[in-house]
């Protein structure tokens, strides 16, 4: 492997277009949902579908920011501020640990960015799926399996830290 970055570049890139994609997304099942909500006062069933445009856009849009968030603060703890100078790549001795290292850096970062991608992927379908429907049940499926990897993605730093300190 060259580099980190060349490998972990376009797992990046997608997150950044799904991110663009989920936030706009969120923010216009919000309008959609907001507006239909008021305009089907006489249908019923209309107007259940428009609210759960609202709480799923509002919700996916918190998420998204939440997410961002908690990701933020475990990237704090575990960063700089936490970890010695030149983590990873001066930290481990030998240049078999150290592309070790490197690789399992690229790896953690991939995951993050793809669960990220999933998850707003996921988020976006369950937004603007009727219960019950097929997009339902992708967008939880996309939920789960995004927080799955975003969750092995930080459970690999806190490992690989918890391992330097022992080590």
């Amino acid at each position: 492997m060259s580099s980190v970055g060349s490998f972990v570049e376009p797992f990046l890139r997608i997150y950044q277009i799904m991110e663009v994609i989920g936030r706009y997304g969120m923010l216009i099942a919000l309008v959609i949902g907001v507006i239909g909500w008021f305009y089907a006062s006489d249908d019923a069933r209309s107007m259940t579908r428009y609210r759960g445009m609202v709480v799923g856009g509002a919700g996916g849009f918190v998420a998204i920011v939440a997410l961002d968030v908690i990701y933020d603060v475990f990237v704090f703890i575990l960063g700089t501020q936490f970890l010695p100078a030149g983590w990873p790549y001066g930290a481990v001795s030998g240049s078999h640990a150290a592309s070790l290292s490197q690789l399992a850096t690229a790896l953690s970062l991939a995951l993050e960015a793809l669960g990220l991608a999933i998850f707003v992927t996921g988020l976006t379908w369950w937004a603007f799926g009727t219960r019950d429907s097929l997009a339902d049940a992708r967008g939880r499926r996309g939920i789960v399996i995004g927080l799955t990897l975003v969750g092995a993605s930080i459970g690999g730093n806190v490992f690989s830290t918890l391992a330097w300190i022992v080590l």
